[in-house]
Formats: structure tokens, C-alpha cells, sequence
């Protein structure tokens, strides 16, 4: 038994004089690691970083294409800011002077009367250094406004030239009248702009930007342009100026004024003068304008603004109104800006011109005395197939009230009438003439229109 159990001790343990450990030796063997390829890992790890480069690169590039088109976007539903241009008190309508109280009209006993220079009246003729002073003086008024002035031009021609150019159509001389962090707005002629299929900005330094239209008026021949501050130097945007707006009302005959722009037909060129009538009126479609005449002489073709000696802009140059007879067609004319004021706002921000289509003129206190006409607004003329036509307006009619506003001018009546949209009911109360009946009431309900 115990040679049995010695031998089955040894079976798996012992077999032809070979151990269990003999037959496992294998897994005994020591497992070298790979040797340590320096230039491969270089290369692996120059090739990680080369693609993390690209990767970056490309993921800036996704970035920032996504922010410009997220910018764009949000730049085309953001709404455009709101032009506000300060609006003139018409005459009759100003803010009365308060009076001054007893107390402080009356002088208290430790006050003495300064006694008022004497005025000694010199009299002598101006020599050429007299007038070479006056323009000099000029000059230095028109030199910040002149940096407001612009040339606006039109490109119509759908083919190209040689030179992958197109021909120029309409050109005129613009005014910068209102800037934002975006553009510059251009009070031009639409001349420049009609039918132009594209429009070019070109500033005092030469630099020139694309233009765009904003709105223009086919009554009065006006327009405004932007032209995009973004493709200007800071040089250019340096060197522009934005001309002030004055007040029109407050002008009267023998006023001195400047004109800039291209009033004698030649750019950027400078006259002086004064203003000798302030009571022609120009007569739009539902609307009404005061027309500034110079003595200045200059081009039936010119363009520009007049200024006051304070360097604002009293008038916009217009010369194809007013009287085109040989003597008097080359004075230099313009409309007066105060009255303007409420359509270039439009214009600026883009909105459409309210219409019914009535020519008309005031009828005064003083003209309604003399020939029993009411005080209102007579009907010059009715344009054919206008809201007012339709509504049975006449020629010879006098509007006094519009949604029972009273209407006394044109003015008042372009006014109230501008307020109203497209499609809006609008209720007119004419007075009619029956002969020797005199004048009687009759309502009319018109719907209004824009143009």
C-alpha cells in the first residue's frame, strides 16, 4: 500500500523524471517591452498636433462664419433706428414771451441807467480789400457745412462697358443731414436716382461709397440716400461733417445767404448774396412750399443749399420753380427748409407719402375779407383719378376741417393729412360755392392712399 500511495503522490508530480514545474517552464520566460522608437513617436505626435491645428482652425472659421451670419441676421430684424428731425414753429404759433413782472421790470434805487453808445455814422466806399475780406468771411461760415456736401450718382446702363464700368446716369449734389452708427443720410435731388440701377456716394475727398435708396418724393424731387460709413476710411469719416437744419421762418428780404454746392454749375464752388422775396409759394400735390429768391446768379442746372450766416441750412437749391423768363430763370431759388422739415423726416425713415391729390393755396383773413371767399384751403385743382376725385371733391372748393380739425393752410393741411395710413377713412368738410347763395357745407369721405 505504501508503494501504491508513494507512486500515486508522485503521479502529477513526477512523470519519466520530469516535474510539474519542468512542463510550465515556458510561462517563466521573462516578456521583453518593445524597445523606445523616439522618431516614430515624433512623428505620431507632430501628426496629433498638426490635426488639432486643422481641427482649430476649422472650427474658427465655422465660428465665425456662424457669428457673422448670426450678426447679419440679427442686423436684419433689428429695426432701424428712428429718424427725428426738430420741427419748426410756424409763424403764429410760437410760444409767447413771458412778461416780465413789476418787481423785475422796475429798477431798484442802487441801479443807474447805462447810457447808450453813441453811434458815429462813417460813410466811405468799399475798396477791393473791403470785398476780399467779405468772401474771406464767407469762406470761413460755408467751410464746415461744405464738408456735408457729397456727389450723388447714378448708374442706369444694364450693360457694361469695356472697362466693366456702367454709364453714369442722373448726377446731383447731396447734403448730409443726419448720421447713425451705420450710415449717412443724403438729401439729394431724385434725379440722381431714378431708374439708376446702382448709386454711387462720392465725398469731398474723392472716397467714394455704394449708396442706397431710402425714399424719394416725385412732387418735390427730392430724395434721400444712405451711404454706408463701413466703406469709408477713418480718414474720409474724419474730414465729413453733417449739416445743421435752421429755421426758414424767421427770414425776411435783404437777409444775407450763401450758397454751396454747385449753384453756378461748377462744383464746390461758393456765392454770396441776399435773399430779396420770401412770399412766392411753390404748389405740390397736397402740399405747399415757400420759395426763397436770390440775387445770386447762377446755372438753370444748379444744385446745392442756401445757408444763414450761422452755417445752417435755410434752403434747399430748386431752381426749375419760381419764374424761367430770360431775365430771371439764372437767379439762384430755393426751398425754404422749415416747411421741409416733416417730409425729409419721411423720407428719412423710409415712409410713404400720404396722398389724396389736392393743389390748393391759403385762403388769409385778410383774402377772405376782400372777396368773401371762406378761410381755408381753395382747390386749385383735383388731380384725375385721385383719392379727392373719387370722393367728389372740386376745383373751387374751400376745405375748413379734416375729422373735425380745423384747416386754415396747406400746411396744416399736409400735416394732419401725413398722420393717416394707407386705407384709413378721412372725413373732409368742403365749402361749396352756390352763386349768388354764397357758400355752403357739404361733407366729404375720402380714403387715403400713399404714393
Amino acid at each position: 500500500m505504501s508503494n501504491v500511495d508513494d507512486k500515486n503522490k508522485n503521479d502529477g508530480t513526477e512523470q519519466d523524471g520530469l516535474t510539474r514545474d519542468d512542463d510550465y517552464r515556458f510561462i517563466k520566460e521573462t516578456i521583453k517591452e518593445k524597445p523606445f522608437n523616439k522618431k516614430l513617436f515624433v512623428t505620431k505626435l507632430a501628426g496629433a498636433v498638426v490635426a488639432g491645428a486643422l481641427f482649430g482652425a476649422a472650427a474658427a472659421a465655422a465660428f465665425t462664419m456662424t457669428k457673422q451670419a448670426m450678426a447679419e441676421r440679427i442686423e436684419e430684424q433689428e429695426p432701424p433706428q428712428k429718424i427725428n428731425i426738430p420741427m419748426d414753429e410756424t409763424p403764429g404759433e410760437e410760444t409767447p414771451v413771458p412778461q416780465a413782472t413789476e418787481a423785475a421790470a422796475t429798477p431798484t434805487p442802487t441801479e443807474t441807467p447805462t447810457p447808450a453808445p453813441e453811434i458815429i455814422e462813417v460813410e466811405r466806399e468799399l475798396g477791393i480789400q473791403d470785398y476780399e475780406k467779405i468772401y474771406q468771411d464767407v469762406l470761413k461760415i460755408a467751410e464746415e457745412p461744405r464738408k456735408a456736401i457729397v456727389t450723388v450718382s447714378g448708374l442706369t446702363d444694364e450693360e457694361m462697358l469695356l472697362d466693366n464700368s456702367y454709364l453714369q446716369g442722373g448726377q446731383s449734389v447731396g447734403v448730409i443731414i443726419v448720421e447713425n452708427d451705420r450710415d449717412f443720410y443724403i438729401l439729394t435731388e431724385s434725379q440722381a436716382t431714378d431708374n439708376a440701377r446702382e448709386i454711387q456716394v462720392t465725398f469731398k475727398d474723392g472716397s467714394i461709397a455704394a449708396g442706397r435708396l431710402q425714399r424719394s418724393d416725385e412732387r418735390t424731387g427730392l430724395a434721400v440716400v444712405l451711404a454706408d460709413k463701413a466703406q469709408l476710411s477713418e480718414e474720409t469719416l474724419a474730414a465729413v461733417s453733417v449739416a445743421s437744419l435752421g429755421n426758414s421762418y424767421s427770414l425776411i428780404q435783404g437777409k444775407p445767404v450763401i450758397a454751396i454746392g454747385n449753384p453756378s454749375g461748377y462744383h464746390d464752388s461758393v456765392s454770396y448774396g441776399t435773399i430779396t422775396s420770401v412770399v412766392n409759394k411753390v404748389a405740390v400735390t397736397d402740399a405747399e412750399y415757400n420759395l426763397l429768391t436770390t440775387d445770386m446768379l447762377g446755372s438753370s442746372k444748379g444744385s446745392g443749399v442756401l445757408l444763414d450766416l450761422e452755417g445752417e441750412v435755410i434752403g434747399i437749391i430748386a431752381q426749375s420753380y419760381g419764374s424761367q423768363d430770360e431775365e430771371t430763370k439764372n437767379m439762384i431759388r430755393g426751398l425754404a427748409v422749415s416747411q421741409l422739415k416733416p417730409l425729409i423726416e419721411m423720407l428719412s425713415n423710409g415712409e410713404e407719402i400720404r396722398y389724396l391729390g389736392i393743389k390748393g393755396q391759403d385762403v388769409t383773413e385778410a383774402i377772405s375779407k376782400s372777396t368773401g371767399i371762406p378761410v381755408g384751403v381753395y382747390v386749385d385743382e383735383v388731380e384725375e383719378d385721385s383719392p379727392a376725385m373719387m370722393s367728389g371733391v372740386q376745383s373751387g372748393d374751400v376745405l375748413v376741417e379734416m375729422d373735425g380739425q380745423e384747416v386754415t393752410t396747406m400746411q396744416k393741411y399736409s400735416t394732419i393729412l401725413q398722420k393717416y395710413d394707407d386705407g384709413q377713412r378721412l372725413f373732409l368738410q368742403v365749402m361749396r360755392s352756390k352763386g349768388a347763395e354764397g357758400y355752403s357745407p357739404v361733407d366729404v369721405q375720402l380714403i387715403v392712399r400713399v404714393k
